[in-house]
């Protein structure tokens, strides 16, 4: 797993995901072996907060058009503007 953004400046949000509160990412470019897309990672409490991925939102593309995606405003089909994302 590869970000585009370091750790430290990613923002966690706390949510009820099926019943159970866990820390979700704001939506961040991310890369997994397939290639690079816009996603969201959590920490899992189960391995002290290990950094793992919890979704994939948008197909593999190459790391300069998931950052287009993640950069375009929500009403136009991209994340800017996501209640998770930062201001």
């Amino acid at each position: 797993m590869e970000f585009a953004k370091k750790i430290e400046d990613i923002n966690f949000e706390k949510i009820n995901s099926y019943g159970e509160m866990i820390e979700v990412s704001e939506p961040i470019v991310m890369a997994s072996a397939a290639g690079w897309y816009v996603g969201a990672i959590c920490k899992d409490e189960e391995c002290d907060g290990m950094i793992v991925p919890y979704d994939r939102y948008t197909e593999y593309m190459t790391k300069e058009q998931a950052q287009v995606v993640l950069d375009t405003p929500e009403e136009e089909g991209g994340f800017k503007g996501h209640p998770f994302a930062e201001a």
